[in-house]
């Protein structure tokens, strides 16, 4: 067969496969789960660039105009994107299927300082490979609605498996001639998140300190799922400077639970972090939420991986 062939009959090919779905996700690792989910079948835009952090990110024109062109729309909801529902309503809701991730599990209500679980919405018991995408269509239906409560579900394994089986149900909303690749998809990653867990579990049993003191409450899932504990968090509210006396505080927490690491995050200043490490003769490491940095990139199970080796150096 000559090149010219060739060239037409591959042309002929492109041209009788379906166009990508164009997904749009607020955060990098729901990008992620996007695009482990959906594979080739999807193109993803992340709306909040590297480096950013949810908690303050404005979206600029550009943002809005790539969201406005999504056939799926992915963000957490709770309060982490407060642009989201705004953005949301200015656009036609006609073939556009919105996952707000957050929706349905149970939240981590946040008093004074101190977490407890609140269920709100509270997910079925079941475990989520007990479950097919189908049967959560109706999460990935266009709410508005945010749930109060610490967002930052993802950062658990478990519950990325249930956002995971939301984003699924979603593509298969809008794409459901590509049904049996998003659900292979979905059943190969649930087996990596679970794989993950395990190993998180293993590990963690290791460690001889299970206190911590972080920069904002963004390990508050990992540590109820793993048996750690939150004792000191610098920043309780994004952007709100910590007066001397909750300084203090914190650096007692410190000397008292043997501390040995505070915790910062590369999307926000480790200034303060660095002054409360001094004070109490202590080392600054890095925990990354988002992503987006090397050497994991915008590799979601990379990322975890990173930051469980972080937490060890500290706590084993």
């Amino acid at each position: 067969m000559g090149w010219l062939a060739g060239t037409l009959l591959l042309s002929a090919a492109l041209a009788d496969s379906p166009p990508k779905i164009p997904v749009v996700a607020s955060i990098i690792p729901l990008g992620d789960f996007c695009r482990q989910l959906g594979g080739d079948a999807v193109e993803v835009q992340v709306l909040i660039p590297p480096g950013a952090s949810p908690h303050v990110f404005e979206p600029p024109p550009s943002v809005i105009a790539k969201a406005a062109q999504a056939r799926v729309f992915v963000y957490i909801g709770a309060g982490l994107e407060p642009w989201a529902a705004k953005l949301l309503s200015s656009r036609n809701p006609e073939g556009l299927a919105v996952v707000e991730a957050a929706q349905g599990l149970p939240l981590i209500q946040e008093v004074a300082g101190h977490h407890h679980p609140h269920e709100a919405n509270a997910a079925d018991s079941r475990a989520p490979h007990q479950r097919s995408a189908e049967s959560r269509s109706g999460a990935a239906s266009k709410s508005e609605t945010h749930i109060s409560g610490n967002p930052h579900i993802w950062l658990d394994p478990v519950l990325a498996q249930e956002i995971c089986l939301k984003i699924a149900a979603a593509l298969i909303q809008v794409d459901p001639e590509r049904r049996q690749t998003y659900e292979a998809n979905l059943k190969n990653y649930l087996k990596e998140l679970a794989r993950l867990h395990q190993e998180i579990l293993k590990r963690v049993t290791t460690w001889s300190l299970k206190d911590y003191v972080c920069f904002h409450p963004a390990y508050t899932y990992f540590a109820k799922r793993y048996g750690l504990r939150e004792v000191g968090v610098i920043e309780v509210a994004p952007g709100r400077e910590p007066t001397p006396r909750h300084l203090h505080k914190i650096v007692e927490a410190i000397r008292h639970y043997g501390i040995r690491v505070v915790f910062a995050e590369p999307q926000l200043s480790p200034r303060v972090a660095e002054v409360i490490a001094q004070e109490a003769g202590v080392k600054v490491l890095m925990l990354d939420p988002i992503g987006g940095r090397p050497p994991y990139g915008e590799n979601y199970l990379q990322m975890m991986r990173y930051n469980l080796n972080t937490l060890e150096e500290a706590m084993k």
